[in-house]
């Protein structure tokens, strides 16, 4: 069975942004460029249930049944299948934690787990999310393999720019969440000249299936809890599937996010220790690349941007 995705990209096209721990624009070229985002949507879903548990509207500890089907814009029921499935989801009906969904939506990119965090949360929430990080060409507008939002024309969108600013509100601890020891001097890696540009300021109980209701969060970005920081770090840690990271020294701190269908290929990694001033975060996005080929060029701009960082 086929699941629907997106359309074939219409040119060849690569993207990036670096940035520095305090959202310094270091390096970048094409960064605003929207992007079918694939699997990267799944850091929006992630931040966006880490805010639901701070806000005590989710427990991470709560069991819910395993399942492959939900429910399409239209109310009807669709069930993944076929390369979207993860074969070591658990059996429908098998319990699983939510804690659980989120290590999975991440570590292994499981679909099943993405849509059921979905839906427990509610798509609005997501959204909401993204207009509080004021991610301007970000759009989580329908469920992985949801023909009739396809259909509606529904899609899933972001920008190297915007993957980067989202990896960095999961993995930095802020003085609000973390106090004042765990804040460090701010200050911009190494670069080649080239490579360098000016950082501008950016632009000013149980497990539930009713959707979170976001009002209830009321800071203005939404920052984390240390457990929550400390658990996505630990789950962009365990990544199995690394673009940007195969180019890094196993002994420079890291994780990541990746996320690919035919014709696009996208990665977003946090590189150095998140509470040293040394952190950088870099998304890469492609499209119209063969994978070995967009492989290739994503890891010669972690070569060219960070050389400090590859072996």
């Amino acid at each position: 069975m086929s699941i629907p995705t997106a359309a074939a990209p219409d040119r060849v096209s690569v993207s990036f942004c670096l940035i520095d721990r305090a959202g310094g624009v270091l390096a970048a070229e094409g960064a605003d460029r929207p992007y079918y985002a694939a699997s990267t949507i799944k850091l929006h879903v992630l931040l966006t249930a880490l805010r639901a548990a701070d806000g005590g509207a989710l427990d991470l500890e709560a069991t819910v049944p395993a399942t492959r089907t939900f429910t399409c814009c239209d109310g009807t029921r669709f069930t993944l299948g076929g390369d979207h499935l993860d074969p070591t989801h658990p059996a429908d009906g098998a319990a699983i934690s939510v804690r659980d969904l989120l290590r999975r939506m991440i570590d292994r990119s499981s679909n099943e787990a993405t849509n059921h965090l979905v839906e427990l949360i509610g798509i609005d929430a997501v959204d909401e999310t993204i207009q509080r990080l004021e991610l301007g060409a970000t759009r989580v507008e329908r469920l992985i393999g949801d023909a009739a939002a396809l259909e509606a024309g529904r899609t899933n969108e972001t920008s190297a720019d915007d993957l980067a600013r989202t990896m960095l509100a999961l993995v930095r601890r802020d003085e609000a969440t973390a106090g004042p020891d765990a804040h460090r001097a701010r200050h911009p890696a190494t670069l080649p000249a080239q490579s360098r540009q000016s950082a501008q300021p950016r632009r000013s109980t149980q497990a539930r299936h009713s959707a979170w209701d976001p009002r209830a969060a009321q800071s203005p970005q939404p920052s984390l809890s240390i457990a929550s920081v400390e658990l996505a770090r630990a789950a962009l840690r365990a990544q199995q599937i690394p673009l940007i990271t195969t180019a890094v020294r196993e002994d420079v701190d890291h994780g990541s996010k990746s996320g690919w269908v035919d014709g696009y290929r996208h990665d977003v990694a946090f590189l150095g220790d998140p509470d040293g001033e040394e952190l950088h975060v870099l998304a890469a996005m492609t499209s119209g690349l063969q994978p070995q080929e967009a492989d290739a060029r994503i890891a010669q701009l972690v070569r060219d941007l960070l050389p400090a960082a590859t072996a």
